[in-house]
Formats: C-alpha cells, sequence, structure tokens
C-alpha cells in the first residue's frame, strides 16, 4: 500500500511538470510573436519580400501558438480529471492504511494508569503480543514506577503461557537485573528457576532455588523452594541437562 501511494504521488508530480512544460512553451511562441510583429512594425517601409516572409512566420507562429493553446487546455482538462481522480484515490488509500495502524497497533495511552489499566486488560482478554507491547512502553515510559518490575513479571508469565521458555527466563532475569531491591524478586526468582526446570536446566534451577531459600527465608515462596528442590533431585538424569 505504500508502494502505491508513492506510485500515485510521482504520478502527480509527472501531470504538475508535464503542465507546466506546456504552458512555459505557449509563453515562449508568444514572445517570438510580438517579437516578429515588432519588427514587421519597424520595418513597415520594406513591404517587399521581407514584408511577406515575416506575415507568413506570424501566422505560422500563431497557427502554432493556436494548436498549443487547444492542446494546453485539452491537456489541462484532462489532468485536472485525472488529479481529481488521484487525489480521491490517494485520500483513500491513506485512509485505508491509517485504520488498518489504527487495528494493528492502537494509540496508547498517554496516562500512567490508563497505560498499566489497558495493559492488564489486554494479557487478560488473550491479547498476548498487545499486552507485552503496553507493558513495555510503560516501563520505557515509567522506568521507577514501583510496578515496573511486576510489568517485567506479567511479560514473563505471559510467555510462561505460550510455552516459550527460554522468552519467559529473559523477563524474569530483568526483574533481578534492573530491579534488584524490588520485593517482586522472589517470585522472580521462583519463575526463573521453574523455567529452568522447563529447559532442562536443572544445576541453574537448584542453584537459584538454593539461592532463594538462602536470601528470602520469610518469603511465601522459600518453603516451596525447598519442596521444589527435592523434586529436582529425584528427576531422572535424562531430564536434565545440565
Amino acid at each position: 500500500m505504500r508502494a502505491e501511494i508513492d506510485t500515485l504521488r510521482a504520478r502527480l508530480d509527472e501531470i504538475d511538470k508535464r503542465d507546466k512544460e506546456y504552458k512555459e512553451q505557449v509563453v515562449r511562441l508568444r514572445k517570438v510573436l510580438d517579437e516578429a510583429t515588432r519588427l514587421l512594425t519597424r520595418n513597415s517601409a520594406d513591404v517587399g519580400a521581407k514584408a511577406a516572409k515575416a506575415e507568413q512566420d506570424i501566422a505560422a507562429l500563431q497557427g502554432r501558438i493556436e494548436e498549443l493553446s487547444h492542446t494546453v487546455d485539452q491537456e489541462t482538462r484532462q489532468s485536472t480529471d485525472e488529479r481529481n481522480r488521484l487525489d480521491t484515490r490517494l485520500a483513500a488509500l491513506e485512509q485505508t492504511q491509517t485504520k488498518i495502524v489504527d487495528k494493528v497497533a492502537p494509540a496508547l495511552p498517554d496516562d500512567r494508569e490508563g497505560l498499566w489499566s489497558q495493559a492488564g486488560q489486554r494479557l487478560a482478554g488473550g491479547q498476548r503480543d498487545e499486552g507485552r507491547r503496553f507493558y513495555r512502553v510503560f516501563i520505557q515510559r515509567f522506568p521507577q514506577d514501583p510496578r515496573a518490575a511486576q510489568a517485567y513479571l506479567a511479560i514473563g508469565m505471559s510467555f510462561v503461557q505460550e510455552g516459550k521458555y527460554p522468552n519467559a527466563a529473559a523477563e524474569f532475569q530483568k526483574v533481578m537485573n534492573v530491579y534488584p531491591s524490588s520485593p517482586e524478586v522472589p517470585e522472580a526468582m521462583w519463575q526463573l528457576a521453574a523455567a529452568f526446570v522447563k529447559l532442562h536446566f536443572c544445576t541453574d534451577a537448584r542453584a537459584l532455588l538454593s539461592d532463594l531459600v538462602k536470601r528470602y527465608p520469610h518469603s511465601p515462596r522459600a518453603s516451596e523452594a525447598k519442596g521444589e528442590l527435592k523434586s529436582i533431585a529425584k528427576l531422572p538424569k535424562s531430564a536434565c541437562t545440565s
């Protein structure tokens, strides 16, 4: 669609250029005619062959000017009709393009609460790509907001729901790296360990769960981490690549 719009605009520019060239040619011919008329007037005493020749040239020029004027008028009418059609087509294409953009990538709210609320609504409604996009914009615009770490968690959990554990692990890791003092860190560690188990990284999962128990012994996830460590220890070797 973008290519078609560019083609239409190029066609309109070509029409404008052609009309300008025709009009410039008429102006040049009229100047020649005026000059020839002045020469004929100055040399009116010599009414012989030169006068006859000048009159013939003037008549030819007048004929050419009339022909060009007719062509310009005809081209102008055609160009106007074509321009109107192209303008209508171009406007329709641009309107369609705007509607597509609005549908595919709806405008983001400017206010913090609206952005946060719509991000959650989209994830809850199954629009995971849109929900993630809204959460990422929230993090970008309001990195110091206490909910920014929660946004990373929400993005990570949406990837878990899709079975995209490498993507999920990357988001949980961001909570720990970017917001190491946030209250969401224990949850991020727990979810990251769970993603590692799904990826068969048992050694990394055990290390992370052990660190969770040590650093956050009073966290609700601490007791669960102890139980998960026992479960991982019972896994067959084939279930772990590391």
